[in-house]
């Protein structure tokens, strides 16, 4: 009697162990959060695309190439307090990123210092509540004219198995101070395809993965240029690979990229970190070590955005079937690659 009584005991721990976890609003991020992660090269990620259920995901290949943090901060310590109020929180995602040449004009313009803001709706979802943009140097918000047009991330609770979409719609006031308008509207689409567990060089833990597609039109229209040559629009199709646990308030690991005529291009992976000082290529560094490439696709030029602290980087070009175009060694502030 004893020796069953201590099989069922093992029994009901191996269980425990490899149950499916539930990801509800309590895992998200809140103000005062600060989550250390490592950039990793994609070569390093190896087969990001497998899952299932009760799946074991092995990353402790992972090289790390440099560190940031995501920190969450309330709206008034942002330049963008006069358009999201508490309880919505930011968490800047970029410096800067060059906006596509309008036509028919010679402006050069760059959306500086990009925040995303965030707001818990209840226990049902995490919103991103609108996007804050400095242009012309100008601080401007571009938010959601009801909730009912919030970019919802997730809808709660996460299990395996769950499918969600959302449309999502975010401008920028119509103030007649404000010499531009930028838009955003699209929708996303949300899954969770697999859960079991994770290991990076972080450590191991219980996971879900989630793979979210957002698919949007950027639109910028400059004021003070005639009707019918002031404005450009431009896809904005991205998708991520996303491991959430219990633990973290970041994914475990994340694989970003994207869309390509219905195909992911990997451009970004990161994972949950602690402190390293050893790593492959580049210093530690605190601001977001981000790769942007737009337009993609490209018909004879594209823009590439690096990390500042980037040299060195090999980039190729290929067209929709895989074969090679064009391979160049890019140093930071290079400028365009012509295809």
């Amino acid at each position: 009697m004893k020796t069953i009584f201590t099989l069922c005991s093992l029994f009901c721990v191996v269980l425990s162990l490899n149950a499916q976890i539930t990801v509800t609003s309590a895992n998200m991020p809140v103000v005062g959060d600060t989550c250390r992660y490592s950039s990793a090269p994609i070569s390093s990620v190896g087969n990001y695309t497998a899952t299932g259920a009760n799946y074991n995901w092995d990353f402790s290949s992972l090289d790390s190439t440099g560190q940031g943090m995501r920190k969450f901060v309330a709206s008034s310590a942002t330049p963008y307090s006069f358009y999201f109020f508490s309880p919505k929180y930011g968490e800047k995602t970029a410096d800067s990123i060059p906006i596509p040449a309008i036509p028919t004009t010679t402006l050069n313009l760059t959306m500086k210092n990009i925040y995303t803001f965030y707001k818990k709706n209840g226990t049902s979802s995490f919103n991103a509540e609108g996007t804050g943009v400095s242009i012309m140097g100008l601080p401007v918000g571009s938010t959601a004219s009801s909730s009912s047009n919030d970019d919802k991330l997730y809808f709660f609770p996460l299990t395996y198995g769950n499918r969600d979409s959302s449309n999502f719609k975010f401008s920028t006031p119509s103030f007649s101070a404000v010499p531009f308008l930028y838009k955003k509207q699209g929708y996303r689409i949300t899954e969770v395809d697999g859960w079991g567990s994770i290991t990076t060089p972080y450590g191991t833990e219980q996971c879900i993965r989630v793979v979210t597609t957002q698919y949007s039109q950027d639109t910028i229209t400059i004021n003070q240029l005639p009707a019918g040559f002031n404005t450009f629009g431009f896809p904005n199709y991205v998708r991520s690979y996303q491991w959430l646990t219990l633990t973290e308030k970041i994914p475990y690991l994340e694989v970003s990229g994207s869309m390509l005529l219905g195909n992911f291009v990997p451009t970004q992976a990161r994972y949950r970190d602690r402190i390293r000082y050893n790593f492959v290529g580049v210093k530690e560094e605190e601001s977001l070590l981000a790769l942007s490439v737009f337009p993609n696709p490209a018909n004879t030029e594209l823009t590439l955005i690096l990390p500042q602290s980037s040299s060195g980087v090999e980039a190729q070009i290929t067209d929709l079937q895989g074969k090679l175009i064009q391979s160049k060694t890019l140093e930071r502030n290079s400028g365009l690659v012509h295809a």
